[in-house]
């Protein structure tokens, strides 16, 4: 997700923005173009509820003027489903301008041949599609749509077809839930057969409730039977980096103990900081800013894009104010998060090593 080589080039000041609270760079920054959606997933309320209009096309066209300013290096579109914007692919071609990675996640329900040509060729680089079983009655359930797997299968076969015109890689996302687990063995090789590039396990964050969640019992199953099937052949297809992927509720007892509470951090923030608030930002769909989907719901805005820009938000009072605040233990939603674990474990690799650095320097001087 973020440029690791050019924090590296800059470990010295990124780790004086760190010890000093102060802005580094939004090097990654998701927009949420819609709050609405066409299904009716089971773990989501974004059909559930009605929301205000979004922001203008127009003012996101302009505030990724404005991240492209300040060194941002990636943009991810997601929603609800982005795709009821139909002015994605000039969005997605604007920001590419830019210089910009543009990646997106979307049901891909939505997707013709003829939309899919249209992105690849505007300069979306990567498309994150969901996929919840290789069973079509289970992923259809868990999405609320009877047909809808076979038009998401569709939309990945029409990426897929479309990635000559353009650099994009499909990957899957899988949301694991008490509905699907049992289903998922085979889903690395049919992710295989559909030329997906890698697959991605979520926990489910059960927004409606304890009927989704799985319980110990779940776990357990999922550990021993499911879950070894799924890293030995998505190992072997080049669809995961490591074992440890195909095990989104930890392996150890207390790790299991975490996810069971819904804390799917699996005890990292307990003892390190969370970078996100110098590198990352989350652009709601009515122009208000977060660090991060996990706070959306939990903590106020840090500002809003209808009234301030983005560089106000970003070197403002409320952002420094959470930055003071990260610091072990992290915020409490924190806990709940693993989309940045692996990206932390990198950069407080920088941070510590510009750490020692700086150390060796003053014994040395």
């Amino acid at each position: 997700m973020y440029a690791f080589d050019e924090v590296a080039q800059e470990a010295e000041g990124f780790h004086r923005a760190v010890v000093e609270r102060q802005p580094f760079r939004p090097l990654y920054v998701k927009i949420k173009l819609i709050y609405g959606c066409n299904l009716k997933c089971e773990m989501c309320n974004h059909w559930r509820l009605r929301r205000e209009r979004p922001l203008a096309i127009s003012r996101f066209m302009e505030v990724l003027d404005e991240l492209a300013g300040l060194g941002c290096r990636k943009i991810h579109f997601t929603g609800g489903e982005p795709l009821l914007r139909p002015q994605v692919p000039e969005l997605t071609a604007h920001a590419t301008a830019l210089g910009l990675r543009v990646n997106m996640t979307t049901n891909g329900t939505l997707v013709d041949k003829d939309l899919a040509k249209r992105l690849v060729e505007s300069g979306l680089r990567a498309v994150n599609i969901s996929l919840d079983s290789p069973e079509r009655r289970t992923h259809d359930k868990v999405r609320g749509e009877r047909g809808a797997w076979k038009k998401t299968v569709r939309a990945i076969e029409f990426f897929y077809r479309a990635a000559h015109k353009g650099k994009v890689v499909v990957r899957l996302n899988t949301v694991v839930s008490r509905l699907n687990y049992a289903s998922l063995a085979a889903l690395p090789d049919l992710a295989h057969q559909l030329g997906a590039a890698s697959l991605n396990l979520i926990p489910v964050d059960d927004h409606c409730g304890e009927h989704l969640s799985l319980r110990r019992r779940d776990i357990a199953t999922y550990n021993e039977t499911i879950a070894p099937q799924i890293a030995e052949r998505a190992l072997a297809l080049g669809l995961m980096n490591h074992e440890s992927q195909a095990y989104p509720f930890g392996r150890t007892s207390e790790e299991t103990a975490c996810a069971r509470r819904g804390q799917y951090a699996l005890g990292w923030y307990d003892r390190h900081p969370c970078f996100a608030p110098w590198t990352h930002s989350l652009i709601d769909f009515n122009g208000q800013v977060f660090i991060c989907c996990m706070t959306r719901d939990q903590i106020p805005p840090l500002g809003d894009l209808k009234t301030s820009s983005f560089t106000e938000i970003w070197t403002g009072n409320n952002y420094a104010g959470i930055r003071d605040l990260m610091h072990p233990p992290a915020l409490a939603p924190c806990r709940r998060c693993d989309d940045f674990l692996d990206e932390n474990r990198t950069l407080l690799q920088i941070f510590d090593g510009a750490q020692l650095k700086s150390e060796n320097i003053s014994l040395s001087s």
